[in-house]
Formats: structure tokens, C-alpha cells, sequence
């Protein structure tokens, strides 16, 4: 089975400005953004560490734009940001983990795999996407 490339997008995020909406509007700003899990993560970090955690933020906010932008003119309206889980697993790497409607419909569009990198600096956090599709698929 061969796989083909079926989109790419990256996005950078300055860590203050979710600093500052998170200031504004608390739970209620990331509620709208992110998954429960997500959000006990995020709050596990600030506990111990304030920067930290909105960088650990940033990533997330930066890969679920990334994957936004990896769809091009697809109906984004069928994704939202809490159906995009971003985790990492024991080794550090981050992966995405899709909840249905969002599940369902890159299926429908044939996308089997994301491909996540995402990076942090100081006041910037960065993601890249690939969304990858089987040509089989594509083809049908």
C-alpha cells in the first residue's frame, strides 16, 4: 500500500497572549480551546511551574492550528479544537489523538495518519503537521 502526503501545516504561537486569555477568561478560555485531559494536564504544570505550563499550552494550541491549516479548504467547521487531543507518550513525543465527529470525518477523508512535531522557546511555541493518506483511499 502506498502513502502520499495530504496536506502540511505549521503555526507559532507567542505563549503570552494564551497567558493573557487564560488571565481574562480562566477556565471558561480553556474550555473553548481544550480537552478536559488536557486541561488537568495543564493545570498539573502550573502547579509546579507557571511559564511551563502556557508553553505546554502553546504547543497544543500551535499543533491543533497546525492541523487546521494541514486540511486546507476541507469544511472546518466539522473539527473542533476539544475533539483534538494532543498527548505525548512515555518517551516525550507528542501524538494526536482524534474523538468523533473529528475521528470520523478524516476518515471519511482518508487521512490515516498525523505526523506531530511541536517546540517551544522562551515566549514561542511552535507545531508542524503531516497529514498522511493512503493513495488507495484517495483514489475510491
Amino acid at each position: 500500500m502506498t502513502s502520499r502526503i495530504y496536506g502540511i501545516g505549521n503555526d507559532i504561537v507567542k505563549v503570552s497572549r494564551l497567558k493573557s486569555s487564560f488571565e481574562r477568561h480562566g477556565d471558561k478560555f480553556l474550555k473553548r480551546a481544550f480537552h478536559d485531559d488536557e486541561i488537568v494536564v495543564f493545570k498539573q504544570i502550573f502547579n509546579e511551574n507557571n511559564d511551563r505550563a502556557f508553553q505546554f499550552l502553546g504547543g497544543r494550541w500551535a499543533a491543533k492550528e497546525s492541523i487546521y491549516k494541514a486540511l486546507g479548504n476541507q469544511e472546518r467547521s466539522k473539527l473542533n479544537f476539544q475533539n483534538i487531543r494532543i498527548f505525548n507518550h512515555t518517551n516525550g513525543k507528542p501524538y494526536v489523538d482524534l474523538l468523533d465527529p473529528t475521528n470520523q470525518y478524516f476518515r471519511e477523508l482518508g487521512i490515516d495518519t498525523i505526523h506531530l512535531a511541536i517546540s517551544h522557546e522562551d515566549e514561542y511555541a511552535i507545531s508542524n503537521v503531516i497529514l498522511e493518506t493512503t493513495l488507495d483511499k484517495l483514489d475510491k
